[in-house]
């Protein structure tokens, strides 16, 4: 299995990107981040969730929660014999909360609760852990490594606490840890790891370690299955986990009394689990674990394992490997810090144990996408679905043999030509090659059409074949992802939404894309390409702003936009930037009214520019055979001839 690299975002305090020289050395070394925030006094925060996550976690009142450090690390190698990590207290313990008061009573003394009992920074190294009490200043560690040889060290952050970083020395070498396949988890309070004894025993932590993965733990207490929260995870998303762990915790079924929206919110935020990651990750869904007050009423009225069954359910229609939590730590109250609920240090290593062995054993069966078509279980479900029905496409030898040919051309005894090019040397050849398939299609000739889109097929394959060869992608994660993108933007067909119409349809299409969407720092118009034609890309922007409410009323608005930019058009010097610049509102204004006309302007002009180049080229046939030549004609015959032109088109109808 490969390296998964999740780089954090970089950002000031004020959320600008920073890049280079700007983005401080110790962001080097930071693991199972999302999102690193230099503050203004040079220390820097991460952040588990990207900004967008942490908007809609406010907005449920989980911000807090979810802004403590749980599963960030600091992960290097060093040959040295101490580690010095300086560090800025963000946020404290409640001492005086009842989760802290429970753990003391359980434990029966009264130590300091962020030393060890209930959170602390905790030094990995060589499987020993040498845990510190969270305190803003400069933490020392000693290693005994008297031979200076090369270590791999972790030093945990808090998990309910949260921290801010100033820098991190050893007196030997330091580089950052290579990367691991990423593990993501996700859950509530026990998945945050609350009173797990120490940072670097909570059951996230404890499974990274035993499987040799890189974790991000986005668990946060008080979590209830909410898809919100998933909203905002391509950095995550792009990262393509190995696994993914869902701990679906108690806090639904305690708090809701409809047994009918706990269903509902499991399908929802199961089904968004799906969309993000069931195409790259193998993703395990853990039902409730014992609790020591399981038979209390909770609020729908249902029992505990009602909700088992609900997610084993869930997990079958989606392809994803469901796991009995019931029984992953023995029912014994001392193995649970507060005595009930949550697990402590050694519940916490049973429990991750027990799921190790389990991702163990299925990652040495087989890999994440079925292997004989690289889908992921949903669109391999849906590719069942198409087959069986009749008149379905079956195999195509030729797109093999046509692959092989592209590769063919690229080996070091192919073609000098093809062998030599970049995704840089060849890209406006992408942009010629669609633009001929368009005049094709405009001269409505099925084999120049066949032809055509053979071209644009060629780049294709030429440019997937460039980045095989580079170890980027190849053409089959190509034709896997698009198959996946199709299928999740098509829940009406191969889920279990409806459209009744066109108009539905796209609607769905539009919810989907807004789902897949990047962090919220992306703006609106940011995936709108701007290398499209000019008049597309102004179609497209107009359309978004529109669809957000910045739209004219009335198509009449837009027409008195366009007088009123003519106006200032006609203000400007001649020819002056100006004038270009008041010439392109005029233009822009235009497009809107076409849009509010349900107008395509950029075919509406090709067909007007088709039109005038037909027109011109019968004025050139009818002066070659009146023996005079077009440019020895006055204005008034070329208008003449025009006009006779025309009104030979409208017999010809």
């Amino acid at each position: 299995m490969g390296s998964s690299s999740l780089e954090p975002k970089v950002v000031d305090a004020r959320g600008r990107t920073l890049a280079g020289a700007d983005v401080p050395e110790v962001c080097r070394y930071l693991r199972g981040c999302v999102r690193a925030e230099v503050q203004d006094d040079g220390y820097v925060r991460p952040w588990r969730f990207s900004a967008k996550q942490l908007r809609h976690l406010a907005e449920v009142g989980r911000n807090h929660r979810a802004g403590s450090t749980a599963g960030v690390c600091l992960a290097f190698v060093t040959d040295g014999s101490e580690v010095q990590v300086d560090l800025e207290v963000v946020f404290d313990l409640a001492h005086d909360a009842d989760m802290v008061r429970e753990v003391r009573a359980a434990e029966g003394r009264s130590l300091a609760p962020e030393a060890g009992l209930v959170d602390s920074v905790t030094l990995e190294v060589a499987g020993v852990q040498h845990v510190a009490t969270v305190e803003s200043g400069t933490l020392t560690f000693a290693l005994d490594n008297g031979a200076h040889v090369p270590l791999e060290c972790r030093v945990w952050l808090p998990y309910i606490m949260a921290v801010a970083v100033g820098g991190l020395r050893t007196d030997g070498s330091l580089e950052p840890m290579p990367d691991r396949p990423l593990l993501l988890t996700l859950g509530d309070s026990i998945t945050q790891g609350f009173v797990a004894g120490c940072s670097g025993e909570t059951w996230p932590v404890r499974l990274g370690r035993d499987l040799d993965f890189c974790l991000v733990n986005q668990g946060v207490a008080g979590h209830v299955f909410d898809p919100g929260t998933l909203k905002g995870s391509g950095r995550l998303r792009r990262a393509a986990p190995a696994a993914v762990v869902v701990a679906y915790g108690t806090n639904d079924w305690a708090r809701i009394s409809s047994a009918r929206r706990i269903r509902k919110n499991i399908h929802a935020y199961l089904r968004r689990v799906a969309d993000l990651y069931g195409s790259c990750a193998r993703v395990y869904v853990v039902s409730p674990l014992w609790r020591a007050d399981a038979a209390i009423a909770s609020a729908s009225g249902k029992p505990l394992g009602w909700v088992g069954q609900i997610l084993r359910d869930e997990c079958a229609g989606l392809g994803f490997s469901f796991v009995d939590g019931f029984d992953l730590v023995a029912h014994d109250p001392r193995l649970f810090g507060d005595l009930r609920l949550h697990p402590n240090a050694e519940g916490s290593a049973s429990m991750a144990r027990s799921l190790a062995v389990r991702i163990r054993a299925d990652i040495a069966s087989s890999p994440v996408t079925d292997p004989a078509t690289g889908l992921s279980a949903v669109a391999t479900a849906a590719d069942g679905q198409s087959r069986d029905r009749a008149g379905a496409p079956g195999e195509h030898p030729g797109f093999d043999a046509l692959v092989r040919t592209i590769w063919r051309l690229r080996q070091p005894d192919g073609c000098p030509w093809d062998r030599e090019q970049t995704h840089g040397s060849i890209q406006r050849n992408m942009v010629e090659e669609a633009y001929e398939a368009v005049d094709a299609i405009d001269g409505g000739d099925p084999r120049h059409l066949a032809e055509e889109l053979g071209d644009v097929l060629m780049q294709v394959l030429l440019h997937a074949q460039i980045a095989d060869d580079a170890g980027a992608f190849s053409i089959d994660d190509v034709v896997a992802g698009l198959d996946e993108k199709l299928v999740r933007r098509h829940p009406h067909v191969f889920g279990d939404a409806a459209a009744a119409d066109e108009g539905e349809v796209l609607a769905i299409w539009e919810q989907v894309k807004d789902a897949e969407r990047e962090d919220a720092e992306q703006g609106l118009l940011d995936s709108v390409p701007r290398s499209l034609p000019a008049l597309m890309e102004c179609q497209k922007v107009s359309k978004r702003a529109a669809r957000a409410g910045f739209d004219w009323p009335s198509a009449d608005a837009v027409w008195d936009k366009v007088a009123e930019e003519r106006a200032e058009f006609e203000a400007e010097e001649p020819g002056g930037e100006a004038a270009e610049l008041e010439f392109g509102d005029v233009l822009f204004a235009l497009v809107n009214v076409a849009r509010k006309g349900g107008v395509d302007a950029e075919r509406a002009l090709r067909r007007s520019t088709a039109k005038f180049r037909r027109r011109w080229a019968a004025m050139e046939r009818a002066a070659r055979e009146a023996g005079t030549p077009l440019e020895e004609l006055s204005h008034g015959e070329l208008e003449g001839l025009w006009a006779r032109v025309k009104e030979g088109e409208r017999g010809e109808r």
